[in-house]
């Protein structure tokens, strides 16, 4: 959950203008009464400035200039008292106009009023799509992921880790599939607790180096972790699939989980994981003169393609993945419901990426502490920038290319991490 305190808002009232006021003498006044009539105008026609000027200053001068001296002390303080009730009235009737924003609290991973008190949980779902017998698709519970993030792992295919606010938010989802740190690392900065099933190497040295053991459940080894036990379910789904394509999990048995771990799965954020459009003003980020951006291709390798189609109708982006047995693409749908995944925020962030040095089964490493390109898509538009994440236990942003933080849409969203070998196939319009 999101707490912020309201943002106070300044107004700023200028000064007021000088004025000046000229007094015309006649022919026949002597060169001390113009001295005077100019220093009075200068001190205001005040009683201070009257009483300065002693006693020598003929009373027509005085009035010629200021009007009837003997009450310009009773005006100033009339005049004062008005000013500073004016002031007064203008200041509440700019309150009264501009009410202040209640405390700010949306859901951490969309943006959206109300949140709760959950803690985040990614959950890394199989996504290979090779043969009969290695195909997970379509998957589910995916459809119910605030952001799914989609990022190569080995052998050119990719693999999905679904993000929720909230444990009580996950129906049934898998297939189940190991962690990889490049997915962790994400993770990290808001004390996710991070679910799978098995890990690489690196992903594992990640977890010791940045003490991240007691969020982690899945392990090292691929169907048991002694320490922190993961629970799971098997669901063939009537398919001819191999068997590590079938395990399954739920909000209820990661609660039993993390139970049994002594994990808590609530936890308060004071930040939202992109920076979103203020729900509280119900703010739209429309990308105003921004290039049109309805159709999306991303290339994650030469098997593994994505693509996002925008419906003005919806407002939001309908996803679809090519399938390499059938060499065309289809919906990516959530099997659970049968329906296509949409988003209103679509966010591509190209990296260097690449296998880990020596025997490291073309594990794939991301460069995320070089930062790079990023694209943010939404309303229909495209907006460019860079993102930058300096440290593991730092978070992702994203900043155009003026360097304002971007600002996403509430709703759910799409995170690619794209190899800038693949920049070349990238392509919208």
């Amino acid at each position: 959950m999101l707490k912020l305190g309201s943002q106070a808002q300044t107004v700023r009232v200028s000064s007021p203008s000088a004025v000046v006021v000229s007094a015309s003498l006649s022919a026949g006044a002597d060169s001390a009464g113009v001295e005077a009539a100019a220093l009075l105008a200068l001190s205001g026609c005040s009683a201070a400035g009257s009483a300065a000027l002693g006693s020598g200053v003929p009373d027509w001068v005085k009035k010629l200039v200021c009007g009837d001296a003997a009450s310009a002390a009773s005006s100033e303080a009339a005049s004062a008292a008005a000013g500073e009730a004016a002031a007064s009235s203008v200041g509440a009737a700019a309150s009264e106009a501009t009410p202040a924003l209640a405390a700010y609290d949306a859901n951490v991973l969309t943006g959206e009023a109300g949140s709760g008190t959950g803690r985040i949980v990614g959950v890394m779902v199989n996504n290979i799509s090779n043969s009969q017998r290695q195909n997970a698709r379509p998957q589910r519970g995916i459809g119910s992921a605030d952001i799914l993030v989609e990022s190569k792992v080995e052998g050119g295919i990719t693999r999905l880790c679904a993000l929720f606010h909230d444990v009580g938010q996950i129906p049934e989802i898998g297939p189940l599939r190991s962690g990889r740190d490049q997915f962790l690392q994400l993770l990290m900065p808001w004390q996710a607790l991070y679910y799978h099933d098995g890990e690489s190497i690196f992903c594992t040295q990640f977890v010791s180096v940045y003490n991240y053991s007691g969020l982690n459940i899945g392990g090292k080894s691929y169907f048991n972790t002694p320490v922190h036990p993961h629970v799971a379910h098997r669901n063939s789904r009537g398919r001819d699939v191999a068997y590590e394509h079938t395990e399954f999990t739920s909000g209820e048995e990661i609660r039993q989980a993390a139970d049994n771990a002594g994990i808590g799965l609530s936890n308060l954020y004071d930040s939202t994981f992109f920076r979103f459009a203020d729900y509280r003003t119900d703010a739209v980020n429309t990308l105003k003169g921004a290039p049109s951006a309805k159709k999306i291709h991303i290339t994650h390798s030469a098997s593994y393609m994505t693509e996002l189609a925008y419906s003005g109708l919806s407002k939001v982006y309908a996803l679809s993945m090519y399938d390499p047995s059938k060499k065309a693409y289809g919906s990516t749908v959530d099997e659970l419901t049968g329906k296509q995944l949409t988003f209103e925020n679509v966010v591509v962030c190209f990296a260097d990426i690449a296998a880990y040095a020596g025997d490291s089964h073309d594990v794939q490493q991301v460069q995320y502490v070089q930062g790079g390109q990023a694209y943010l898509f939404t309303r229909g538009g495209v907006q460019t920038g860079r993102w930058e994440k300096n440290h593991p236990t730092q978070p992702l942003k994203l900043y155009t290319d003026s360097g304002e933080e971007m600002t996403l849409n509430r709703g759910k969203t799409y995170l690619a991490i794209v190899d800038n070998d693949e920049w070349s196939n990238f392509r919208y319009q």
